[in-house]
């Protein structure tokens, strides 16, 4: 794990710093009254001028004496990384001089609020969806799977999000409000929602959770509202796959003598179905559900702006457009370790169902 993030630092490093002049690297940290000397001293104490560079002229016009090789800037970038230093963020709306890790750690337990969801509406739906098609394979409940998982293939989720909108926020409509809200992290405006729910002390950052933890029924249930929609076109294209492996996984345990023995002695086919050919074919559906989950972190960006999200997935994009090159490189780590730690979860869970696997 550790050599894969140190290799994923670098490599991110090398594609943001050395594709954009270093001057990039100074923009969140000048303000306008700033002097040609002190952008000087500034850029040396980031470690991207060197310290016999004659002026702050000479440095942005990248004159080849007064730049700081690559690897010495990673260097001095990682010690300040390793050191909970991330610098500021360039970030627009927002007030000068606050720190990209103050921000992402503001905006991240919304992209994890709607990312939990979603995996746990993938892995609630995905996994009896494949189980039934694979115990009724090439009949009508197979068929019906087979659609739902390659149309989840095929759906694009701005497409899906923007349909489940219309039909459920604007076309369906009760007491002249939309049942489901159209976009934000607390729905207010909706047939179903808690028109004032109050206030609350934010304890994790997460809505629903920071609702239930103050004991405000309507702040949560108005949070969880607000991320039904999108959960649901998260889930859908991730879907199909977990559907699918846990179909064919299932097929082939069917086909083992064990069942077979298992059926001869007459139990039931419930008991044969869940108790001995479910926990083996959930093998290779344990990789992928925990791929899945890791990913959906890093593949909230499309449904956060679909549906006006403040999470970090939509702040991305923003930090994306205005080079902020702080914050992409905590994004980028950040969603990169949850998918190393998420291969290490499963490879423990691996051994926990299967007691020959040995590590």
């Amino acid at each position: 794990m550790v050599f894969v993030l140190f290799g994923l630092s670098l490599m991110i490093f090398l594609l943001l710093r050395a594709a954009i002049p270093p001057t990039f690297a100074l923009a969140p940290y000048i303000t306008p009254r700033m002097t040609g000397p002190q952008k000087l001293i500034l850029a040396q104490s980031l470690g991207v001028a060197t310290q016999s560079c004659p002026s702050f002229t000479a440095f942005s016009s990248l004159q080849p004496s007064c730049l700081v090789p690559v690897w010495d800037q990673y260097g001095a970038w990682l010690h300040s990384v390793l050191t909970g230093n991330w610098g500021y963020t360039l970030l627009p709306g927002l007030q000068a001089g606050l720190t990209t890790l103050a921000v992402f750690g503001e905006r991240f337990p919304y992209t994890a609020q709607l990312a939990i969801m979603g995996a746990i509406l993938t892995i609630a739906i995905g996994i009896p969806l494949g189980v039934v098609s694979a115990t009724h394979n090439n009949k009508l409940p197979d068929h019906i799977s087979r659609i739902i998982s390659l149309g989840g293939y095929s759906i694009p989720q701005f497409w899906f999000g923007s349909v489940l909108l219309i039909l459920l926020a604007l076309d369906l409509r009760v007491g002249g409000l939309g049942l489901l809200p159209t976009s934000g992290a607390l729905a207010t405006d909706c047939a179903i929602c808690f028109p004032n729910p109050g206030t609350i002390h934010t304890i994790t950052g997460s809505p629903i959770l920071d609702g239930i933890l103050n004991g405000n029924f309507g702040y949560g249930w108005d949070s969880f509202v607000a991320y039904i929609l999108p959960a649901v076109t998260l889930s859908i294209t991730t879907l199909g796959a977990l559907t699918r492996i846990v179909r064919s996984s299932m097929l082939e345990v069917l086909k083992q003598d064990y069942i077979l023995l298992a059926r001869s002695k007459g139990l039931s086919e419930r008991v044969v179905v869940y108790r001995h050919a479910l926990k083996n074919a959930l093998l290779p559906a344990v990789t992928v559900a925990g791929l899945i989950t890791a990913s959906l972190f890093g593949g909230v960006v499309v449904i956060e702006i679909v549906f006006n999200l403040p999470g970090v997935g939509s702040t991305s994009l923003g930090a994306f457009n205005v080079d902020d090159v702080n914050f992409i490189e905590l994004y980028v780590l950040v969603t990169a370790a949850i998918i190393v730690v998420t291969n290490l979860v499963v490879d423990i869970v691996y051994a926990k169902l299967d007691p020959r696997i040995r590590y």
